[in-house]
């Protein structure tokens, strides 16, 4: 019997590899490689594109709350007078600029609408407005233009129901941004600076406890009063 017939009359085994599905294996490992080449490249631009936002936009986002919210405020550090004579609008159609208060005493608060920590906050503020402003002492809150995605009216409805009565600024990052960078800060909110009646950032918290914020403010508020030297 021929050879080529036997074995049950199967054909000799084939390789696997045939040149055909070499040439497809070749295409799959290459569209492979390009997917990964894709993914990143595109996760490199995303992160560039973050880094392009942060630069403009260096101000906070972040709520925190807790005991741990609060890190320990440097000392006193010096505004420089460009941010000081930064003139900005208010959320009720006027503006002003820190130098306006140069004799005063400032607690500046960075909040937004949207931020728990921040509404836990402001009575603590209201009441140390009311209980120091005759002293010397001037509250100024700052909401920022791209934290309330430019809607100014849903920041003044929100003080309202609030019963904020101190002065709210409405700032495109032109001050909160350089005074967070001046300190070295986070990009969290709530952060609130207590500026001495020279212009110097004697206290600095960022974040919110309900626990020792408000004391921690109001000692760093009392300190400043007590120091009678004028800018």
């Amino acid at each position: 019997m021929n050879s080529e017939s036997s074995n049950n009359g199967r054909s000799p085994k084939q390789s696997f590899w045939t040149p055909m599905r070499i040439v497809a294996g070749c295409v799959v490992i290459g569209v492979v490689i390009a997917m990964w080449l894709s993914s990143c490249n595109s996760s490199n631009q995303t992160n560039q594109n973050s880094s392009t936002v942060a630069s403009k936009q260096p101000t906070v986002t972040t709520p925190v709350v807790g005991n741990n919210a609060i890190t320990p405020p440097p000392g006193p550090v010096a505004l420089p007078e460009d941010i000081r004579e930064t003139k900005v609008k208010t959320i009720d159609g006027g503006s002003l600029k820190l130098a306006d208060y140069k004799n005063r005493v400032i607690v500046l608060n960075l909040w937004a609408t949207w931020c728990g920590p921040c509404r836990l906050e402001m009575p603590d503020l209201v009441k140390l407005n009311h209980e120091y402003k005759s002293r010397g002492l001037v509250v100024l809150g700052i909401a920022t233009t791209y934290n309330e995605s430019n809607d100014p009216e849903r920041v003044k409805n929100f003080i309202k129901t609030q019963k904020v009565d101190y002065k709210v600024l409405w700032d495109d990052g032109s001050l909160a941004g350089p005074l967070v960078q001046s300190v070295n800060g986070r990009g969290v909110i709530p952060q609130s600076f207590v500026i001495s009646r020279d212009g110097k950032i004697l206290k600095h918290f960022q974040g919110f406890s309900p626990m020792s914020t408000p004391a921690l403010m109001r000692q760093a508020v009392e300190e400043a009063l007590a120091d009678k030297g004028k800018a």
